[in-house]
């Protein structure tokens, strides 16, 4: 009875093993080891940009939530526990991992990595906004005239990018911000937009 239970227990471990070899193959380098930190919001601080991913997608990259409400699991399937509930409409996460029949492993600004379906994903481009009082210009320059202030926690929607500044729009505001004062935005892999 005994040999039959560790049997069991060495095959139950050997398909969790196999199982998690298949679902993290996109990983960026140490994603897959549950590393915590969030990444800086440089891009030089990040891992390694990989293609070779079942979506064809680079990761890491940042996607958006599509609902006020979305569960985030501990495993790529409906059948793990809700780890994370977000409870916020365009919070952007970094999809660090995908899995073959789509799911995605997001991380968020803390660094918490969960699994999200990617039906409960969007491409839409936000940024959270990670400083208190930031400042919202005219133009891309700090000498530009002041529009608005952003408070910390506050969601952008992201219309461009050009050299390190991001023009941005909230409830109505738009204007340009340092891309230093967000994260949720990676300022090397957009090109700037028409200005108004």
């Amino acid at each position: 009875m005994m040999m039959a239970r560790i049997v069991f227990l060495a095959t139950v471990l050997a398909s969790a093993l196999a199982t998690a070899a298949q679902t993290t193959m996109a990983a960026p380098d140490g994603a897959s080891q549950g590393q915590k930190s969030a990444p800086d919001n440089g891009p030089e601080a990040w891992p390694k940009t990989r293609l070779d991913t079942p979506s064809g997608q680079p990761v890491p990259r940042f996607v958006s939530l599509k609902a006020k409400q979305t569960f985030c699991r501990s495993g790529p399937t409906f059948g793990h526990r809700v780890r994370i509930t977000f409870m916020r409409r365009g919070l952007p996460v970094m999809v660090v991992a995908e899995t073959t029949d789509h799911w995605r492993k997001v991380r968020d600004v803390d660094g918490d990595e969960c699994w999200i379906h990617k039906t409960k994903l969007s491409n839409a481009k936000t940024a959270l906004v990670t400083v208190d009082g930031l400042t919202l210009y005219a133009q891309p320059s700090a000498a530009a005239p002041q529009k608005a202030r952003l408070g910390r926690g506050v969601i952008a929607r992201v219309e461009a990018v050009e050299n390190g500044w991001l023009r941005v729009s909230v409830d109505g505001r738009k204007g340009w911000a340092p891309q230093t004062g967000f994260w949720g935005v990676i300022a090397a892999t957009q090109p700037a937009a028409p200005r108004d």
